[in-house]
């Protein structure tokens, strides 16, 4: 299993470390009435050990000083466990204390080396210390410590091993779910593309235009900009689909489409009205400026010769458009394009292959 190690449970264990670090000798001397000194001078020096710790490995803990904590943390309470080993028989206590702490530190894969090597420590500190004090410990009382001691280990394995894997389930789960939620975030952002954009020629539609301008005219007004409309007509357009068919006429829509998109900016909308019809809408543009756009896009589309599958001879078409300003035409999106629309049926009216405006 993953490794379980890093700052924060490292910061838990110093904090736990206090505990022994402080409790130990004051137990020691409530119960015999008198402190010794080399409990003190490790006391001390286990303080410092443990302030130290945890200040240097707040972030994360490098394997190879993991080891090392290991070391000093089962030096010290083998220290503690000898010390009561002469009146209390040792407090096997200590080991459970440090197969919880070097699992949480090395992980749960190595949690069974870790059961073993802890109830090895425990037998032969058992087994060496009561030499080194020249006393003498009950072998039977030494074998249910060992006892317990794999019961704890296993019975901890099992519980640290559930626990990981919920968490694990958990991560899984969110993983899932945050999965769904981006494709269910692609999935509406192509249902929102869909619903906003002409199938035939790609464009935007006029649904989308009608939020866009209400958006643009709030913006010019805020900046005090200018907004242009130019509205687009395919010159006698039902007699081009009449003479060359259906098929055809969506083939020069998709031409006429590219020359619009070859002649306006990136930041100028351009919508599809509806059959034949086009809306460009062009952010802080004075008429002038939109009607000089709306004339290059007019000559375009006359010099480009449309390709026909009925004709081998290309075939022309020309376009007749309208141009309205916000403020100068009109003060509000509905008055803006029914005033381009205006002048796109004088354009018509003047003959076609024209661009008109208001003033």
């Amino acid at each position: 299993m993953e490794n379980l190690n890093n700052g924060g449970n490292e910061l838990f264990i110093c904090k736990v470390r206090w505990l022994t670090i402080l409790g130990f000798p004051l137990l020691l001397w409530l119960y015999s009435g008198r402190a010794f000194s080399g409990v003190i001078f490790i006391s001390v020096v286990f303080m410092v050990y443990n302030y130290l710790t945890s200040i240097y490995f707040k972030k994360s803990v490098p394997n190879r000083h993991s080891f090392l904590l290991s070391v000093i943390d089962s030096v010290y309470l083998i220290y503690i466990f000898t010390l009561t080993l002469n009146e209390t028989g040792g407090l096997p206590q200590v080991f459970y204390f440090l197969i919880l702490v070097m699992g949480i530190r090395h992980g749960m894969g190595k949690y069974p080396m870790i059961v073993l090597i802890n109830s090895l420590l425990y037998l032969l500190t058992s087994l060496l210390g009561p030499v080194y004090l020249k006393i003498t410990i009950d072998p039977r009382l030494l074998l249910v410590h060992l006892v317990f001691i794999g019961a704890f280990g296993i019975m901890s394995s099992f519980i640290f091993r559930r626990t990981y894997q919920q968490h694990l389930e958990k991560e899984e789960l969110i993983t899932e779910l945050q999965g769904a939620y981006q494709q269910l975030c692609i999935y509406n952002a192509q249902v929102e593309e869909l619903a906003n954009t002409d199938p035939l020629t790609g464009l935007y539609n006029y649904r989308f235009f009608t939020q866009r301008l209400d958006k643009e005219i709030e913006l010019s007004k805020r900046f005090n900009r200018p907004l242009s409309l130019i509205i687009i007509d395919i010159d006698h357009f039902k007699d081009f689909n009449d003479t060359f068919g259906h098929p055809s006429g969506d083939i020069a829509l998709k031409e006429v489409t590219l020359i619009f998109k070859n002649n306006v900016r990136d930041k100028d909308v351009l919508c599809r009205y509806g059959g034949e019809e086009f809306l460009i809408l062009l952010p802080s543009t004075g008429i002038e400026e939109a009607y000089r756009c709306a004339e290059r896009i007019r000559m375009s589309v006359e010099q480009h010769g449309f390709s026909v599958p009925e004709t081998s001879n290309p075939v022309n078409i020309t376009i007749s458009g309208g141009v309205a300003c916000y403020p100068i035409d009109a003060d509000s999106g509905e008055q803006l394009l029914r005033i381009a629309d205006e002048v796109l049926y004088t354009a018509k009216h003047k003959g076609r292959n024209k661009i008109h405006r208001r003033r």
